[in-house]
């Protein structure tokens, strides 16, 4: 595992600053020149919240961390009609996804290593299986504002599969806990929470398209604020797709 460097100003101003941002993943992303098994598309996500990340190692914390989870949906078609992962907005199924995902991978700095890959193993999304860690990663520490990762395809699906998922669907979810019933609840994800319509947003990216995305080149999809708590209001973010 490779320890991605971390972007101190991950917010961006303009296409200036989206092509300094895709340059830098473009340098964590590569593969080697020699021969050797595909590992198929990469693909690196990148988030920034507005305030530091609920570590619960903070001075006067509980010890218990918020959750900061990537959920992903691999698609044989490039366009899905369907939705895909979605938060859970009121206590209810698995306490952290809602919608359709195939795989999600955790930052729990309780866990070791502190990055791992899930995968869904039932269409209601109530049981999974931990399969692996991402190749990259950025640390955080207590302070820190960034989560960033790279998974290779070669991790989610087995080699012969590869040429099959065409789209990956995308969304970045945050909350204070994942009990599955209860109440004060508190989360974020993808598109403005205050708006009912805005909490059924996901990206669909394809697979075989070598670019990067950003929340400005998304149309500012993530706002600032719409979550009160700054440790889980996300406010930017980047996703490089990388074809091998």
């Amino acid at each position: 595992m490779r320890i991605l460097p971390t972007h101190p100003h991950l917010p961006a101003f303009g296409l200036a600053a989206v092509v300094a941002v895709s340059l830098g993943l473009s340098g964590c992303a590569k593969y080697p020149d020699s021969a050797g098994p595909s590992t198929g598309t990469r693909i690196t996500v990148r988030f920034r919240t507005d305030g530091p990340i609920r570590t619960g190692l903070e001075p006067g914390s509980p010890g218990l961390p918020y959750v900061y989870i990537v959920a992903l949906r691999l698609s044989e078609d490039v366009s899905p009609t369907t939705d895909g992962p979605l938060p859970v907005v009121t206590p209810g199924g698995n306490g952290f996804v809602a919608g359709n995902a195939t795989h999600y991978i955790l930052w729990n700095p309780l866990g070791s290593p502190q990055y791992q890959i899930y995968q869904f193993r039932d269409a209601t999304l109530n049981e999974w299986t931990l399969t692996g860690t991402p190749v990259d990663t950025i640390p955080v520490e207590v302070g820190n504002q960034e989560i960033g990762f790279s998974v290779d395809m070669s991790q989610l699906v087995p080699l012969a599969d590869l040429n099959r998922y065409r789209s990956v669907q995308i969304n970045l979810l945050t909350m204070n806990n994942t009990n599955p019933s209860g109440t004060g609840r508190l989360w974020d994800a993808l598109g403005d929470g205050r708006i009912p319509s805005q909490t059924n947003r996901f990206l669909t990216l394809r697979l075989d398209a070598d670019r990067v995305y950003s929340n400005i080149s998304e149309g500012n999809l993530e706002p600032v604020g719409d979550q009160a708590d700054p440790s889980l209001d996300i406010a930017d973010f980047t996703v490089a797709i990388r074809p091998e």
